[in-house]
């Protein structure tokens, strides 16, 4: 829009139209007549714009003279002020767009976005790579979502100096991950007790170290419901199926054998002992 620039100082960056739909047909194509689309920092409405005439579809934008052009170049309703506080004029089924790039603000609109998404709903948000710099932030979206990303172009946005992908975060409760290598895996390491360190640098993973202390300290041989009571205060934290992952240690790491129906032994145990 003539005389609508971006403005870097407020994080904003105004999506290409065309860009805007590539995405859209990309992750949200199977929405119809019966969804509702939002989104929720819509700025001049490109994104309201590639939505399909056929999709309900409504913006949400604090700048009322954005939501004005907004309103007018998409021929969507828009409403003024802060997605995070306003009142929708129905439950969405999926919101797609392009928050500023401030990460208490991207955190802002997820948890709003959780609020009020079906369970199956997705949002779709450019970001902003370092939304995703550390393994604890990763785990703690994954609490509440399934989360996949997608690297795309920074300059996709003029004078755009940081790297950028497009995530869809999926309300399913399921935590699962696409596209991201190491961040579970650094979360279990760094929540584990001080210890593991030294075990690492003998080249164990962080479960195997965990259970192979446990399971030494009881003796060499335990049955697997002591195991589990005493891996619980020492599991990683960001791991919700740790008993699984005990257990997937036990049979498939080749330090243990089983010497009873739920009953297990380091390897080196003597059959004796292990009886």
């Amino acid at each position: 829009m003539e005389g609508l620039v971006a403005d870097k100082d407020r994080h904003q960056w105004f999506t290409p139209v065309w860009a805007a739909e590539a995405l859209f047909a990309s992750h949200f194509a199977h929405l119809g007549e019966g969804d509702l689309v939002v989104e929720p920092t819509c700025g001049t409405g490109n994104f309201l714009k590639a939505v399909p005439a056929h999709v309900r579809a409504v913006g949400v934008e604090l700048d009322p003279v954005l939501a004005d052009v907004a309103r007018r170049t998409s021929g969507r309703p828009v409403i003024t002020g802060d997605f995070t506080e306003v009142d929708l004029p129905d439950d969405p089924t999926a919101i797609i767009g392009n928050p500023p790039f401030e990460l208490d603000v991207v955190d802002a609109i997820l948890d709003r976005c959780h609020d009020v998404l079906p369970y199956g709903g997705k949002a779709g948000l450019i970001l902003p790579a370092y939304t995703f710099q550390t393994a604890s932030r990763l785990v703690t979206y994954a609490r509440k979502w399934s989360v996949e990303q997608e690297m795309i172009p920074r300059n996709l946005f003029r004078n755009m100096m940081k790297p950028l992908c497009f995530a869809v975060f999926t309300k399913d409760g399921a935590g699962r991950t696409r596209g991201f290598a190491l961040y579970r895996e650094l979360h279990d390491v760094n929540s584990m007790d001080g210890w593991v360190s030294e075990e690492l640098s003998l080249g164990r993973s962080p479960w195997k170290a965990v259970v192979t202390k446990v399971v030494s300290d009881m003796g060499g041989v335990a049955d697997l419901s002591d195991i589990y009571r005493a891996v619980a205060p020492r599991r990683p934290t960001g791991n919700r199926w740790w008993q699984a992952k005990v257990r997937q240690t036990l049979n498939r790491s080749g330090a243990f054998r089983r010497v009873g129906d739920a009953r297990w032994a380091l390897a080196e145990t003597p059959v004796a002992a292990a009886a």
